[in-house]
């Protein structure tokens, strides 16, 4: 496995320069990332048996250096296999860490559930209630410094569901003063930015850090014992390098801070105890589904509490995308069947593994793949918030 490379944000300027050099190599493997869940390419020969005897294939066909997917069916972890598709790449192993980018939002979100479920939080409640100080806004969220005390009143109107279902009306990422893009419960407008603004709010209430919280909250119960929303030297030793569409490394951007958005850490075996908790709680699977904003009419896709929502004919599907440079992620489930998996990969291919691998755990075509809003998270910020666009 190659050398672990890190480049520590610590300065406004090295954070925007670091950003600038990410988006010019990004360019061509962010384009092909969009195109592949519309038109995932041609399927390795291998492509119509299990998980296990087609993953290989797909990872040496789309040049996927490593790949974990772990697989649940009826609600149990069923399986977990790897591969690499780069002749210098060792194939991960369950405990690899992986940076799941935003498979950090349902976690989070699992998170406010249970605190709503012990009274501490109400889903219904303005976030602000839980911030009498005020909302102190990082102009990049991995840094304390630049911020500002945001004054605007629409604040006041974003509830704790509207930050989990993106209608907070907040953009997705803003590298300087908070910005409305619509107003709070207007629409659903995907919002990392939302997702911050409640972290802070789950800290008032806690007491702690996110990292910590999720820790003694989340992690130990779920045993999950890899994961972490900060990269420690406990997770660095284990975590899998990133890389290009082309193989090369991709310098790592080091996760100082904890962000509810992007910055969890995780194997696909721990967020795999996470999923099978999920499915196996079935009020909990309806607070999520319940309602969901709509994203997609024309798809029936819609977003619940942390989840993007998928009704089929028979059967609704709950999933997630994530995107980081070097990094991508999916998760997808049925709550009917208890059946899904966790695919975490260190490649930016990684997403063209996503429709062909979900074919295999769930047959057939699902809509979600034929959505435009995939291409969202950091690579998002990186024009919305630096105005340095694709």
């Amino acid at each position: 496995m190659r050398p672990l490379m890190r480049r520590r944000i610590m300065q406004g300027s090295v954070n925007l320069e670091f950003f600038r050099t990410a988006l010019l190599s990004l360019g061509a493997s962010f384009l092909a990332g969009c195109a592949s869940f519309a038109n995932p390419g041609p399927m390795p020969a291998s492509g119509h048996g299990s998980v296990h005897e087609i993953l290989p294939a797909l990872a040496e066909h789309h040049r996927v250096c490593n790949v974990v997917v772990a697989v649940v069916r009826n609600r149990k972890l069923h399986s977990i296999d790897s591969a690499s598709g780069c002749k210098a790449a060792r194939p991960p192993g369950p405990d690899s860490v992986f940076q799941a980018a935003s498979l950090s939002k349902p976690l989070f979100a699992h998170a406010v559930l249970l605190l709503a479920k012990e009274g501490r939080i109400e889903l219904e409640a303005p976030v602000m209630r839980y911030l009498p100080e005020g909302y102190l806004h990082r102009y990049a969220p991995l840094e304390a410094e630049p911020s500002e005390l945001v004054t605007d009143h629409r604040l006041n109107a974003i509830t704790v569901r509207m930050a989990l279902n993106h209608t907070s009306g907040l953009p997705n990422w803003s590298s300087g003063p908070l910005r409305f893009d619509t107003a709070p419960g207007a629409k659903w407008d995907y919002s990392g930015e939302g997702y911050v603004f409640l972290q802070r709010a789950v800290e008032a209430v806690t007491g702690q850090p996110l990292d910590r919280f999720m820790a003694s909250g989340i992690f130990q119960s779920l045993g999950m014992q890899h994961s972490d929303y900060v990269l420690g030297p406990r997770i660095a030793r284990d975590l899998v390098p990133g890389t290009k569409a082309n193989g090369a490394p991709r310098a790592t951007i080091e996760m100082t801070s904890p962000v509810a958005a992007f910055s969890l850490h995780t194997t696909a075996n721990d967020y795999a105890r996470f999923l099978v908790a999920v499915l196996a709680d079935q009020p909990s699977v309806d607070v999520i589904t319940a309602s969901p904003v709509t994203v997609d009419a024309k798809l029936d896709l819609g977003w619940g509490l942390g989840w993007g929502i998928a009704r089929e004919r028979d059967d609704t599907l709950i999933w997630q995308w994530g995107n980081n440079p070097g990094y991508r992620a999916f998760v997808i489930a049925s709550v009917r069947s208890g059946d899904g998996m966790v695919m975490l990969t260190n490649s930016e291919n990684g997403l063209k593994l996503a429709e062909p691998l979900t074919r295999r755990i769930l047959p057939g075509e699902h809509a979600l793949f034929r959505s435009a809003v995939m291409g969202t998270d950091v690579l998002t910020m990186l024009c919305n918030g630096l105005k340095l666009c694709l």
